[in-house]
């Protein structure tokens, strides 16, 4: 029988309590702060070494407006024909042109003022853009540009957001206007296309509109001629008919097309803006990259919680050790046999 007042033997040791991790953490209080701290310094050099960006933001909006009486009048006889017209165009294909390689392309070879300099020089030369040839020069600019430019849609307002991030407020700014200024110069040139070839189209329509009304009434007339006694009898008076509606119908087709010919020409020298400007970019006032407050305290939070996990480790290794020591020998003579 067990005598309750004998002293209790040895306790088996058990994991790393709560306690134990607390008092393990406070007694290397200096360990945590010399990481902190070291994390710190290491992240703010980092972020004074860096190479800022500066983000610009601009957002424009598609206008809303019906497409012309001659588009879909010729778009409708073109299907008859057999012909094809180009139809109006969603947000996102023009949010894809505006980052698209052409247009990257002619901003990276356009001059803009240099931030370092003062002058005028092309993109490629202020972004020191390197390569073997002009065409690798020409390449790499546009991948870089690719990185710098992004744009996003929003389809239930209709607009179109283009964000451009270089290392100068300024030039981010112009980048971004004039990537906008190459967007609209493509719309127009492709209006003009548009318009060109509903022109030549609606041209070749109404030569053939005016042939085939010219014969109806050529045929009219000889037929009046021939039965100038008998137009009364029901027989004549329906094929009358028969020629008059014939005429009526070509006459109303050759009408159309001469107002649509008229209106495609007038298309084809307009100069309307596609989109309205929401929001400018502007030259940013804050860097968009890096943020050195944040990224500052960040490394010093990443350093002192590494010395905590290593902190913690070496007690739950301590733990372990005295719970299993065979164990633990067992393991380190592993590890060294496998180092050596």
């Amino acid at each position: 029988m067990t005598d309750p007042s004998a002293a209790p033997g040895p306790t088996t040791p058990g994991s790393t309590s709560l306690l134990q991790l607390t008092a393990a953490l406070l007694s290397r209080w200096r360990l945590i702060v010399a990481l902190g701290l070291t994390g710190a310094i290491v992240a703010a050099a980092w972020a004074l070494l860096a190479t800022p960006r500066y983000r610009a933001v601009g957002k424009y909006a598609l206008e809303e407006r019906r497409q012309p009486s001659a588009v879909g009048g010729l778009a409708a006889l073109a299907g008859q024909l057999g012909g094809a017209l180009g139809g109006v165009r969603s947000l996102q294909f023009y949010a894809d042109v505006l980052v698209g390689r052409e247009i990257l392309r002619k901003v990276a070879l356009d001059t803009f003022p240099d931030p370092a300099s003062g002058t005028r020089r092309p993109l490629i030369d202020i972004l020191e853009i390197r390569g073997d040839t002009p065409a690798e020069r020409e390449t790499f600019a546009i991948e870089r540009l690719e990185k710098a430019a992004n744009t996003s849609t929003n389809d239930r307002t209709g607009t179109i957001t283009l964000e451009v991030s270089l290392p100068d407020p300024e030039l981010a700014a112009a980048v971004g206007r004039r990537m906008y200024d190459h967007l609209e110069e493509f719309n127009f040139e492709t209006r003009r296309s548009a318009a060109s070839e509903r022109r030549e189209f609606a041209a070749r329509e109404l030569v053939r509109a005016r042939s085939e009304l010219a014969d109806a009434e050529a045929a009219m007339r000889s037929f009046l001629e021939a039965n100038r006694a008998g137009l009364e009898i029901p027989r004549l008076n329906f094929q009358r008919q028969q020629h008059q509606r014939r005429i009526e119908v070509l006459n109303e087709l050759y009408g159309r097309l001469a107002r649509e010919l008229q209106e495609a020409k007038v298309d084809e020298v307009r100069d309307t803006p596609v989109f309205t400007v929401v929001q400018q970019p502007e030259p940013p006032v804050y860097r968009d990259f890096p943020r050195r407050t944040r990224m500052t305290l960040a490394g010093g939070l990443m350093g002192g919680a590494a010395a905590v996990l290593w902190i913690v480790l070496a007690a739950s290794a301590r733990s372990a050790r005295e719970l299993d020591p065979a164990g633990f020998a067992a393991l380190h003579g592993l590890r060294r046999r496998a180092s050596a």
